[in-house]
């Protein structure tokens, strides 16, 4: 490539692209300052368009893989039309998207080739040189610096007479995949324009926004907290297209903007009218709880409380763990002002066992007050408060807390099993205090009962060896 160092330019370039069985991608770098600093436009071998600014040899994503219509793996025909900050990009005559960036003013030419790992899916892969062969051919390249060209070809394809709709609707996608919800979101909405403006030119129809881009420019505008406009959309699509996929989706997204908004007996309303409709996972329930609750109508707030819960307990995949904790909390809450004193003590057992399992002692502290308060005579809640009172250091609360809880359970028939973890902290104390032989006794008994459990093994022959060992010094 010349070494020429280029400002504004207008670039065409004209590649054939190899990829021998590899995953392969091929393209043009410019305003290349040096080695390690440059903007790299590639196109892939299925079908992908990507833009990085490299500042120290360290890549920024600028425009993310976005699709390329009807490419055939091969032929590439790119333009980039860089004006001042403002970048354009066209391959094989489709517009693919623009983006404003400052990283780098000026510099050179060169020309890219990359080999990916092949992956199961047809996502792009992350980078592998070795043991991957790809070929590509600069047939022709083109730079036009004249002014009055680049600011021409610059007009040209940001006006939107020349950018078809699914075109700006393809590129919006990869934005809202980048988290840029308003770009995304301007991209839809100069797609719609242009549409508009086509079927304007033929008839006098309505505009067409279609149920997928409708959910999609919602989702997008409840990102941003416009409430308002995501609400438009979704009434859009619950009034033509209710009973369809995207209907069903519709209704959920119905529900998070009332819970937003705190229309909470429209939500209650709602939620009767289309309850057919409505898929009913953790989300649903979560906001329903919330909701009933709001309205003071205490029972059914901790059925859906309780709901969410359970569904969360049995979701052994689930990513938002932390959310098992909180909705027990909840759940109990409103079982207690419903006057279910039962279910509502455990879950604020199930949500103590969750807070000490996770070292959330601040959270653990919060519902001791009620595990005190309606479990006075339940073994598991003395339980946990022997074990926070141990966290906090308050060893005398600690053993009086499980001497009665191990007391409540073995007057239980049948009798529940027994928690090793009880006695392995209850002869720690037992240690602490000096008494040594019934923190032998105590730790025995979590051994036989957690055989398994080194901790719980190597700590009993710790003692018992130091015990051993001041006897022989009587």
């Amino acid at each position: 490539m010349p070494e020429r160092e280029f400002e504004d330019h207008a670039i065409e370039a004209k590649i054939r692209l190899e990829s021998l069985e590899s995953y392969a991608a091929a393209g043009i770098i410019f305003r290349m300052a040096d080695d390690e600093s440059y903007y790299m436009a590639l196109v892939s071998s299925k079908g992908y368009f990507r833009l990085d600014a490299v500042n120290n040899n360290t890549p920024k994503t600028l425009i993310a893989w976005t699709d390329i219509p009807e490419f055939d793996g091969v032929n590439i025909n790119m333009k980039i039309i860089a004006y001042g900050c403002n970048m354009v990009f066209l391959v094989n005559d489709k517009w693919l998207g623009e983006i404003s960036d400052d990283s780098h003013e000026y510099g050179g030419l060169g020309f890219a080739l990359a080999s990916y790992e092949t992956s199961e899916d047809d996502s792009p892969a992350d980078e592998e040189m070795d043991n991957y062969i790809c070929k590509t051919h600069l047939d022709s390249i083109t730079i036009d610096t004249r002014i009055k060209i680049i600011e021409q070809e610059f007009n040209k394809w940001t006006d939107d007479s020349n950018i078809n709709a699914e075109g700006r609707l393809r590129f919006a996608e990869t934005l809202a995949a980048m988290d840029e919800p308003a770009k995304a979101l301007e991209q839809i909405t100069k797609a719609w324009k242009r549409r508009d403006e086509v079927i304007r030119t033929v008839s006098a129809t309505a505009a067409i926004r279609t149920k997928k881009e409708l959910l999609f420019a919602s989702r997008l505008s409840f990102r941003l907290g416009q409430f308002k406009e995501a609400e438009e959309y979704i009434d859009s699509i619950l009034d033509q297209w209710a009973n369809t996929a995207e209907g069903k989706m519709a209704h959920a997204e119905k529900i998070r903007i009332l819970n937003e908004l705190n229309r909470y007996k429209e939500l209650k309303q709602f939620v009767k009218k289309h309850s057919l409709n409505i898929s009913k996972d953790i989300n649903f329930y979560a906001i329903m709880g919330k909701c009933y609750w709001e309205l003071k109508d205490y029972k059914n707030s901790a059925n859906a409380w309780g709901n969410a819960f359970e569904l969360i307990r049995e979701d052994k995949d689930s990513s938002d763990k932390n959310a098992y904790g909180v909705y027990a909390v909840n759940a109990a809450k409103a079982y207690e002002l419903a006057e279910n004193i039962s279910t509502a003590l455990a879950r604020y057992i199930d949500a103590g066992k969750f807070f000490l399992n996770n070292d959330n002692i601040p959270e653990l502290a919060a519902v001791m007050p009620k595990l005190a308060l309606l479990g006075e005579n339940n073994w598991e809640a003395r339980s946990l408060a022997g074990k926070w009172a141990y966290s906090i250091e308050d060893y005398n609360r600690c053993s009086k807390e499980f001497e009665i809880a191990d007391k409540l359970r073995c007057a239980i028939r049948p009798r529940p099993k027994a928690d090793p973890a009880l006695y392995y902290l209850w002869g720690l104390v037992h240690h602490i205090k000096g008494k040594r032989k019934s923190a032998i006794t105590l730790l025995k008994r979590a051994v036989k009962l957690a055989p398994d459990y080194e901790l719980f093994r190597l700590k009993l022959e710790e003692f018992t060896a130091a015990d051993e060992e001041a006897n022989k010094c009587k």
